[in-house]
């Protein structure tokens, strides 16, 4: 019997969102009556999150936990993804005078989407903050509620399975498996192999490194950089027979693993454990354009932040103008003020700044929240109060310092004697 075997690359997203409610006092405090944000953003494959709120609690044993807020997180589009989508969500009520006391709860255990569910998946806290705390702690400023979400999702991309015995689909697995491994061998052995490349950066003994020997037609068919070099009509000295190509910023290893990349679309396990050759390896994937190697190292790089290599991650995704690590990154550095301290403190924290100031101005904006500045006092109103909003009359009370409770009617009344 044939034995059964599937391949599959897990990858793993991160991602967060802020949602802004304004006119909190328009919110209904009625028990299960919610209220939902939309999505707040998405992952390849249409899967999106949103958040949704009960402002007058959810659950059966409403009479004594009336005062708690539920607070949900949803996952949406599970029939464009039925692969075994796991994930992880934390959610936080923004505190808006000290964001160092956000309210945030622990996080809710990984969950792997049952096959039941098809469309959207919910997880949540029923007794999520007590409302009690929203205006007397700075959870709720000119009448604004702001929740922030943030979310892992890991899912399996690229699954194959070798069938057992008697199944019709197992010698094309079979067949391209072995076609996979018969193209590999040709970099082993350079059989009718027509180019050669020469790794730009010198050995450690300042001696140029013997070539390596690849195949023209099996480049380009990986790479447009290649194609074009090859084949277009640029009367490059690299389309003449038996040319030589140098590759100006590898050394020989990465040269090595980059050629055994495109050959086998693989590397050997090994290699992802050293951090500095997968960097090595995404520059070469980006100069020419593999974008299968790009994904993978990008993929492994973002899961592998912490507080030493942040911040030349960061700056590494600012050079290549990869947005995925530069917004993982951003998130990892920033989650925190102790993190972002101890980050600091690393010599590559100090070359950031020296280099890529723009950098330290973009986790300057994500740490600190903009105050928005108080439009002057002034005596005058507008003629037409009556015409207000509830929240337009909320506004101009707050902007002279005045309270902001009651009706419209108490309201227009308040702007009127503050005026006099």
């Amino acid at each position: 019997m044939a034995q059964e075997a599937v391949v599959s690359r897990v990858v793993q997203h991160q991602k967060s969102a802020r949602w802004r409610i304004e006119g909190a006092h328009c919110l209904s405090l009625k028990p299960n009556e919610r209220i939902r944000s939309g999505a707040l953003f998405e992952i390849p494959g249409g899967i999106s999150f949103s958040l949704k709120l009960y402002m007058g609690g959810r659950g059966e044993e409403l009479q004594s936990k009336a005062e708690d807020i539920g607070l949900f997180a949803e996952c949406h589009g599970f029939e464009l993804c039925k692969k075994g989508l796991t994930w992880e969500p934390q959610v936080a009520c923004v505190n808006q005078v000290d964001e160092s006391k956000n309210w945030i709860v622990a996080k809710k255990q990984a969950e792997e989407v049952s096959a039941a569910d098809t469309k959207w998946s919910s997880i949540g806290w029923k007794q999520f903050i007590p409302r009690t705390k929203l205006e007397r702690d700075g959870f709720i400023v000119n009448d604004t509620l702001v929740f922030e979400l943030r979310v892992k999702v890991w899912f399996p991309e690229l699954q194959h399975s070798r069938l057992s015995a008697g199944s019709a689909a197992e010698p094309l697995a079979a067949a391209a498996v072995a076609f996979s491994d018969d193209i590999a061998s040709l970099l082993t052995s350079a059989e009718g192999s027509d180019i050669s490349l020469r790794a730009g950066v010198q050995n450690g003994d300042e001696t140029s490194a013997e070539p390596l020997r690849a195949h023209r037609l099996l480049l380009a068919a990986r790479s447009p950089v290649f194609r074009q070099m090859f084949f277009g009509t640029t009367g490059m000295a690299e389309t003449a027979s038996c040319g030589e190509v140098c590759l100006s910023d590898m050394d020989r290893p990465t040269a090595s693993l980059f050629l055994a990349f495109l050959y086998a679309g693989k590397l050997d396990p090994t290699t992802w454990e050293d951090e500095d050759a997968v960097c090595h390896l995404l520059l070469a994937g980006h100069k020419y354009e593999v974008k299968s190697l790009v994904e993978a190292c990008v993929s492994h790089l973002v899961t592998g932040l912490n507080e030493e290599n942040a911040a030349e991650r960061l700056m590494m995704s600012d050079m290549l103008g990869i947005s995925q690590i530069r917004d993982a990154t951003l998130e990892y550095m920033c989650a925190s003020s102790e993190r972002l301290a101890v980050i600091q403190g690393t010599e590559a924290f100090g070359r950031l700044g020296q280099q890529r100031p723009q950098l330290a101005l973009q986790i300057m904006a994500k740490m600190i929240v903009p105050v928005r500045k108080r439009p002057a006092e002034s005596h005058s109103l507008p003629a037409d109060l009556s015409c207000k909003t509830v929240v337009q009359l909320k506004q101009l009370c707050s902007d002279r310092g005045l309270p902001t409770s009651g009706n419209k009617q108490a309201l227009i009344d308040r702007l009127k004697a503050s005026s006099t």
